[in-house]
């Protein structure tokens, strides 16, 4: 497992495939795992596939006592590519990795072959935010780990998904092994999140993809973002909540970053 020393910490990260590079960036409490099966797609494709853990979550030893800052993770993204060496690439995040993503555009758009942004929102909703962090306070309050996992499903995906597995007779598994105090330090960095003045401004060409039955980030914060975009590609998917299968998007995923790749 490779490790990248970088800033204060020891990102761990993978690194598959050769030729140009898309670097996948996860959500809250993601880790490395989170994009397996979007992954083998793109390294079949001829691209190599950089995933990370973010500081507050996966293996990603970092300093806990200085907090996390929404722009630590920015300035980390920048150190892993940096250390890496892969001058351009296109990018993908999801949910909280898109939000960096949005800041990272801003500040770095000569890094950007393209830009992908999945479950995105400008501004932490209000309604999530209450949730969140009262999942991960009561799990430092001595509630079990799991349940942040458990709730987080629950805003996570369609009653129709729980009903299929139900009818399969089974049950959607938890994350094991999460901190809820590195957590609820990535919720602090989200509740700082805010790029309702700064999305006008991105450069790079973007495909905006949201699930409409989307109820921890609701279609239309997708929609203010992919709204101020110039040329921004919409795809909206139905019956789909704040987690899409790549399946179901990877192909139009593919198209995007085809069209934009290196000469």
């Amino acid at each position: 497992m490779p490790f990248a020393e970088i800033n204060d910490i020891t990102m761990h990260y993978h690194d598959e495939g050769s030729g140009t590079p898309v670097v996948l960036v996860t959500g809250f409490s993601g880790d490395t795992s989170f994009f397996k099966a979007l992954i083998p797609d793109l390294v079949d494709e001829g691209y190599r596939v950089i995933t990370f853990d973010n500081r507050g979550a996966g293996l990603t030893a970092y300093p806990m006592e200085k907090g996390i800052k929404a722009q630590m993770f920015v300035d980390d993204l920048k150190a892993l590519v940096d250390y890496l060496k892969l001058g351009k690439a296109h990018y993908l995040g999801w949910s909280m990795g898109a939000h960096i993503m949005q800041e990272y555009a801003v500040q770095f758009p000569e890094r950007l072959l393209s830009l992908t942004l999945i479950s995105a929102y400008a501004y932490r909703p209000a309604r999530s935010s209450y949730f969140m962090n009262g999942i991960c306070d009561c799990a430092i309050g001595g509630g079990s780990p799991e349940y942040i996992s458990m709730m987080t499903n629950a805003f996570c995906f369609t009653e129709d998904f729980f009903s299929g597995l139900e009818a399969k007779g089974r049950k959607l598994r938890s994350l094991e092994g999460l901190n809820p105090h590195g957590l609820k330090l990535q919720m602090n960095a989200l509740d700082e999140f805010d790029t309702r003045e700064k999305v006008k401004d991105i450069k790079a060409p973007t495909l905006s993809i949201h699930g409409l039955s989307d109820i921890m980030v609701e279609p239309k914060l997708g929609d203010y973002i992919s709204d101020r975009i110039p040329d921004c590609r919409v795809m909206r998917i139905e019956n789909v909540g704040h987690i899409i299968k790549p399946s179901l998007y990877s192909e139009q995923f593919l198209e995007h970053i085809r069209a934009h790749d290196l000469d």
